[in-house]
C-alpha cells in the first residue's frame, strides 16, 4: 500500500498587469506502508492564471508522477490532501469551471489511470502538516533564489519571454533507493 500526501500554496506576484499572477508552490510525500519512501517540492510561476487550486493540482500531479517512478501500478494507492475541492473533483463529485484547472484535472486523471486501485481521502489541514511544510520550504527557497518575483517591480524586471505559460522555477525530489521496485 502506498499513501500520497500532497499540498499546494499560492502567493500572488504583485504586478500592474494581472490580478492572477503568482507563484504556485507544491509539496508531496509518499509512504509505503508506514515508511516514507519519497518526497518532493517545487514551484511554478504563472503570469496570468496562478491560483490556489492550480498549486494543489501541481502537487497532486508531481506526486502521481513519483508514484509512477516507484512503479506502484498494481498496489493500493491512497491519496490524501486538504483541498476538498480537488479531492471531490478527482472523485467526479464536483465540476471544474476554469479552463486552466480543467487542464490540470485532465492531466491528473490521465496519470491516475496508470494505477489499479486508487482511493481518495480528504484530510483536514491540521493533519496535512508534512506536505504543507514542504510547500513552505519551496516558497522559502524560491524567495531566496528568485527574489525578483517578490520585488515591487517584478513584472518590469522579469523579461516578457519569461512571463509566458507555466514556468518551473524549482523542482526537488528524493527517493529512498530501497523503495523503488525493480
Amino acid at each position: 500500500m502506498y499513501t500520497l500526501q500532497f499540498d499546494g500554496l499560492f502567493r500572488r506576484i504583485h504586478t500592474e498587469t494581472s490580478e492572477f499572477s503568482g507563484i504556485m508552490c507544491y509539496g508531496w510525500l509518499i509512504f509505503q506502508d508506514e515508511r516514507m519512501v519519497a518526497q518532493g517540492h517545487g514551484g511554478y510561476a504563472h503570469w496570468k492564471l496562478a491560483t490556489s487550486n492550480g498549486a494543489e493540482y501541481l502537487a497532486l500531479i508531481a506526486g502521481l508522477e513519483a508514484l509512477m517512478e516507484l512503479k506502484a501500478f498494481n498496489e493500493l494507492v491512497i491519496i490524501q490532501g486538504d483541498a476538498k475541492s480537488i479531492i471531490e473533483q478527482m472523485q467526479n463529485q464536483s465540476l471544474t469551471h476554469s479552463p486552466r484547472i480543467e487542464q490540470f484535472h485532465r492531466q491528473a486523471r490521465k496519470l491516475c489511470r496508470n494505477f489499479k486501485n486508487v482511493q481518495w481521502n480528504w484530510t483536514p489541514r491540521r493533519d496535512n502538516h508534512p506536505a504543507d511544510r514542504l510547500t513552505r520550504q519551496a516558497l522559502k527557497q524560491i524567495r531566496s533564489s528568485e527574489p525578483v518575483y517578490f520585488a515591487p517591480n517584478g513584472d518590469q524586471m522579469v523579461p516578457p519571454e519569461s512571463r509566458k505559460g507555466l514556468r518551473p522555477i524549482l523542482c526537488l525530489s528524493t527517493f529512498d533507493p530501497n523503495a523503488v521496485l525493480q
